[in-house]
């Protein structure tokens, strides 16, 4: 089986170059590249300007073999075509600008032409996990995002603390645009009807009754898959989140892409909704009350919110000591930090309000956060200018 695997590499790499001398770049096309392959994270929100904006351009989606297509997940202005194909890579080699918000693109072996151009969006805001050199074992994944990074023109960043993680280790040399990221611009929707239209689509998805407070807990991944860190009372979590803010609430979960393929054993209690197959996470953040997680990065977008929130870790010691790095230490985020249940549940019901938005705003100010709703507006000011 390795050596078919190694000899489809080797065609192909071959086919790839091939391509790449005779298909010619299309001046107005982009094509848009992210880990899930869905319609979602910064991507999603350039794309979607665009097209609000009638950028005339022809736009494609590169998706996976799980990805689900049709006018519920995709725009009718997008193209999809499944990575890896030879319809996927005649698309690469004919985008006059490829929008990445991983390493996708050294991922999947396209050397970009000189005359293209690559944007990078990464995929986290003021992330807590290290991931460079320092703190990744993955040589691989290494290798790669080095190769990204040498190929990479402009990459995005929404603060000075991103700026110096970019150039710490894989885009010392790339063009920066701080702009802020795409995908935080709907945090600051400030149009009540484009929010009660969100929030009526997922409480229709998963059958949600109306009037509720919405809790969510997502936590970030293991790369063992332990599942012991996830362990949590929800009923306790139910009656402390009643007891400190009033009202009926559902708790949601959402567990990371990489941990699903642990999760057949793992059994939540029927009265949470687990929520990690909603194709947005920042719709879900626009609508939801209160914010649970460990490590994840989504937790300080969410901050852009202002909304309460807490941080539950169980296993930080192991976690910063021999699995990830961490850039600062959970205390450092304005969310208050338990380390075990009693702990999270003290934190729910004493919770300060007007301290927490007062150590979101210094924390913000500290890592030199520009989001302000506008960051797929400048981006896509940038992109026209490319493209003409």
């Amino acid at each position: 089986m390795t050596l078919f695997r190694s000899f489809d590499k080797g065609i192909r790499f071959i086919g790839i170059r091939l391509l790449k001398l005779f298909v010619k770049v299309d001046d107005k096309k982009i094509i848009f590249l992210n880990f899930t392959g869905n319609y979602d994270c910064n991507p999603k929100y350039i794309c979607q300007r665009l097209i609000d904006e009638g950028v005339d351009a022809h736009i494609v989606w590169g998706i996976n073999k799980k990805t689900r297509v049709g006018p519920l997940f995709f725009p009718p202005e997008v193209m999809t075509v499944r990575r890896g194909r030879y319809e996927f890579y005649k698309e690469m080699c004919s985008a006059k600008i490829i929008v990445d918000n991983g390493i996708s693109t050294s991922f999947l072996n396209y050397p970009k032409k000189h005359n293209q151009v690559l944007i990078e969006t990464w995929h986290g805001s003021l992330g807590i996990k290290k991931f460079g050199r320092s703190a990744n074992n993955d040589k691989v994944w290494l290798r790669r995002a080095a190769r990204e990074g040498r190929m990479t023109d402009y990459i995005i960043s929404n603060s000075d603390f991103e700026d110096d993680i970019y150039r710490e280790d894989f885009w010392k040399k790339t063009k920066i645009w701080k702009f802020g990221h795409a995908r935080n611009d709907i945090l600051f929707c400030q149009d009540e009807e484009t929010k009660n239209e969100i929030r009526k689509k997922i409480h229709e998805w998963y059958d949600i009754p109306e009037g509720v407070k919405l809790c969510m807990y997502a936590p970030t991944f293991r790369d063992d898959g332990d599942l012991s860190p996830y362990t949590l009372d929800y009923d306790r979590l139910l009656k402390a989140l009643k007891k400190r803010f009033g009202g009926e609430w559902v708790i949601l979960t959402r567990f990371h892409a990489r941990t699903k393929k642990f999760l057949s054993g793992y059994r939540l209690p029927p009265t949470v909704v687990n929520v990690s197959g909603y194709p947005d996470i920042m719709e879900l953040q626009l609508i939801i009350d209160v914010g649970i997680t460990d490590y994840s990065s989504w937790i300080c977008e969410y901050m852009l919110r202002r909304k309460p929130g807490f941080t539950f870790a169980t296993d930080v010691e192991n976690y910063a000591n021999h699995e990830r790095s961490l850039f600062f230490p959970l205390s450092a985020l304005p969310y208050p930090t338990a380390s075990n249940e009693d702990e999270l549940i003290n934190n729910i019901l004493n919770f300060d309000n007007d301290k927490f938005v007062e150590d979101c705003n210094e924390f913000l100010a500290d890592k030199g956060s520009i989001d302000d709703g506008h960051a797929a507006e400048r981006t896509v000011e940038q992109i026209k200018k490319i493209l003409k």
